[in-house]
């Protein structure tokens, strides 16, 4: 079924909100609050009463004390976990990266723990209103409900324990970097997995293909396959999306290639855009290189003077040169083969492996430059992907031209002695592994320093 762009923007940013899953548990709450009403008084359910009447109140200003004080405290621990929120966020973009908040937000226990809360007041507020005065003087108790009022009570109680141990880890930057470090990692092990799965090589000469012209600006963050594949598979045409995922388009740029000339078919073409996602948020579900940028701009974050902790920097050097490496095992154009068994009807422009090193290691040797400790880090991580990438001869020089440009900025920053005996030996580490480029790069360091 053809789902319009708006609808589907619409629908990923409802579910992307913080609001999300409180508002379904405050629906299911509700839900159950009337159930619980409806069932109250059936003679079955009295019966059942009647056996654990020692833990039902059994008078209207028990039930109502009871109820008010549970809804009077679950706001406060609502009212303090959102509080909560707020400033894990604040820290979070102001010590970290303003991209890590995005994740931090649809972080799912959290949404979970202030659904409940907020589920937990409805039913209390719903049991409180249903304490009737009846004929007769009597008064209909809902004990059952606030039973079950009193339990939900005292689980708020303790997910307000976990959350408050949770929110706490969630800003601690190791635990930022492993989480971002293990969901990057994943996802370009999901996309190795479907190229292992499904071989293809046999790739089209795609500068011979139609360009299709965007008509609309923002940022290009990933495309509906699915409904994209099955429309191309029904017209018998092939798409090529020639950007990288996060490109800035503006209305006219040709960011797609088509393997027919549709220029004619404006109804065609508005149904093949409807397909492409656009909007401002990073969530490394969408690519991995989101999470290689994340983690970039933590390392960058923490050579800042307010920061100044070099200690993250190089654990978050040490996780790029391992994605990196993980980046070689995969083909440059991916693909899909949904909705088809022979060529895939969908080409995608991965990120290239030297756009990856230009893109996450220019701004931390910009702002790290005069730091030899961290320095010599980058270079032992360059001598890392060199020992796994040593016979891909197109990563190899990628990695030799940034260390040239590495090298330059040593000479120009980095003046003490000792600083500069150390990053000569860490040069020669990497001679051993290349030795004639190795031997360049060296010639290039001492020749400043004659």
């Amino acid at each position: 079924m053809f789902v319009p762009r708006k609808v589907a923007d619409s629908y990923r940013e409802m579910i992307n909100s913080i609001g999300f899953y409180p508002s379904l548990f405050s629906i299911g709450f509700l839900l159950f609050a009337i159930i619980t009403m409806s069932l109250e008084y059936v003679a079955p359910v009295e019966q059942i009463k009647s056996f654990i009447s020692v833990v039902l109140v059994d008078s209207a200003e028990n039930a109502r004390t009871i109820l008010s004080t549970l809804a009077g405290s679950i706001i406060s621990l609502t009212v303090f976990s959102f509080s909560m929120v707020m400033v894990v966020l604040n820290s979070a973009s102001a010590s970290l990266s303003p991209r890590v908040v995005p994740g931090l937000i649809t972080r799912k226990s959290h949404q979970m723990v202030l659904g409940f809360y907020l589920g937990s007041i409805v039913y209390s507020i719903i049991m409180l209103i249903n304490i009737n005065k009846l004929e007769g003087g009597d008064t209909a108790i809902p004990s059952l409900g606030v039973l079950f009022a009193l339990v939900f009570g005292l689980i708020s109680l303790g997910l307000f324990v976990f959350f408050i141990h949770s929110i706490s880890k969630a800003i601690q930057v190791d635990n930022v970097l492993n989480g971002l470090f293990r969901q990057t990692k994943a996802e370009i092990k999901s996309i190795q997995t479907r190229q292992a799965e499904c071989p293809f090589n046999d790739f089209p000469d795609f500068t011979q293909w139609h360009s299709i012209k965007s008509t609309t600006e923002g940022y290009y963050k990933g495309v509906h396959t699915d409904k994209l594949c099955a429309l191309l598979e029904q017209e018998n045409i092939r798409i090529y999306i020639s950007v990288n995922q996060g490109y800035f388009t503006v209305k006219g740029y040709p960011f797609l290639k088509c393997d027919k000339d549709i220029s004619a078919n404006e109804a065609l073409i508005a149904k093949i855009l409807d397909c492409f996602i656009f909007y401002i948020e990073e969530y490394i579900s969408d690519h991995y290189r989101y999470g290689l940028t994340q983690i970039s701009e933590i390392a960058v974050k923490a050579m800042s003077p307010g920061i100044n902790d070099p200690g993250t920097a190089v654990k978050s050097i040490d996780m790029l040169s391992i994605l990196l490496i993980k980046r070689l095992e995969i083909s440059d154009t991916n693909y899909s083969f949904k909705h088809t068994d022979n060529d895939p009807l969908l080409f995608i422009h991965e990120t290239s492996f030297d756009e990856l090193l230009h893109d996450n290691f220019t701004p931390l040797r910009n702002y790290a430059k005069s730091d030899a400790y961290v320095m010599t880090n980058v270079l032992e991580a360059f001598k890392n992907i060199l020992f796994v990438a040593h016979d891909d001869e197109d990563a190899r020089n990628s990695l030799f031209n940034y260390l040239n440009a590495i090298v330059d900025d040593i000479n120009e920053q980095v003046t003490n002695e000792y600083d500069r005996r150390e990053i000569k030996n860490m040069l020669n580490s990497i001679t051993r592994i290349s030795e004639q480029q190795g031997e360049k790069l060296v010639a290039r360091f001492e020749r400043h320093q004659d």
